[in-house]
């Protein structure tokens, strides 16, 4: 499907699109752009690269396909560095959480030279690095593509394919319409974790039994606490317009909640939680690599 591959940021996104790719054979060649020597080795291990290297440049040169998945607040600058050395009519699509934030401006950095498409497959896991890549990763995943109304179909059309061969499933969104939606059904589930943990280290502090109380909702409802940090400072900074405003949603909701509960109003309560129940239910099992 494609000569040349180049992989920017070889951790877990980025190593487990390499290992799909080279399973599969759907290039002839897997180069990894790293940040540091020691990935080099590791994703060598994994089977994500037939090489790599810390020089951005060397690696994207001659590539006719560049997947990007650093952090996403390295996004435009990695754009901006990517643009001159990039072999003419590129593909270069990303992995990145939010969108809108600088899918024009990595878009204008390539202007008519490559093509940049926003991407975001919906598959992931708390671990990080290439030591938890996977092949497997996003059979059966939703895939996000932002195209721009500049984006030639073909293009838009080889992505398709690609993201199909990979097991996963294409949707074509626009990025602004990504953002809000992904603020209520990943960023503020992952703030909501974090916030637990927070709560539940304060509850700690004040009591010995604290961790011989720990139920399994806890457990579960925090699992993706433990995500990068990096990575979720990044997201929720490049997402802040439709967070915010997800944000004074659920602190509403919560506020009514509070209210239900000083009054000792059973019936609200009954009828909040049931609502809830029966949303729930109806949106049956989801995978558990989404994310």
């Amino acid at each position: 499907m494609f000569d040349s591959v180049c992989i920017v940021g070889v951790g877990l996104i980025g190593g487990s699109f390499g290992m799909a790719v080279r399973e599969r054979k759907l290039a002839r060649h897997v180069v990894g752009a790293v940040r540091r020597e020691e990935t080099i080795n590791q994703a060598f291990q994994r089977g994500a690269v037939d090489n790599a290297t810390t020089d951005l440049a060397e690696a994207a040169r001659g590539a006719d396909l560049v997947f990007m998945a650093p952090p996403v607040g390295q996004m435009s600058s990695l754009c901006e560095q990517l643009a001159p050395v990039v072999r003419a009519d590129a593909i270069v699509t990303d992995a990145g959480s939010t969108k809108a934030g600088f899918v024009d401006q990595c878009t204008r950095a390539f202007g008519q030279k490559a093509y940049f498409v926003g991407g975001h497959p919906m598959a992931g896991s708390e671990r990080t690095g290439v030591e938890a890549a996977r092949a497997d990763l996003f059979e059966g995943a939703i895939w996000v593509l932002t195209p721009t109304a500049g984006t030639p179909p073909p293009v838009v059309n080889q992505l398709v394919e690609l993201i199909e061969a990979l097991g996963a499933t294409p949707l074509l969104l626009d990025a602004n319409i990504h953002d809000a939606i992904l603020a209520v059904t990943s960023h503020l589930p992952h703030i909501t974790a974090a916030a637990l943990v927070h709560q539940f280290v304060r509850t700690r502090d004040k009591s010995d039994v604290a961790q011989q109380l720990i139920a399994s909702g806890w457990r579960d409802a925090t699992r993706v606490a433990a995500g990068s940090p990096d990575m979720w400072r990044d997201i929720c900074l490049g997402n802040a317009p439709a967070l915010t405003k997800t944000l004074d949603e659920m602190i509403e909701e919560l506020h009514n909640l509070r209210d239900m509960i000083e009054d000792q109003n059973g019936e609200k309560l009954h009828d909040w939680f049931n609502r809830a129940s029966i949303a729930r239910r109806k949106q049956g099992y989801f995978p558990r690599n989404a994310s």
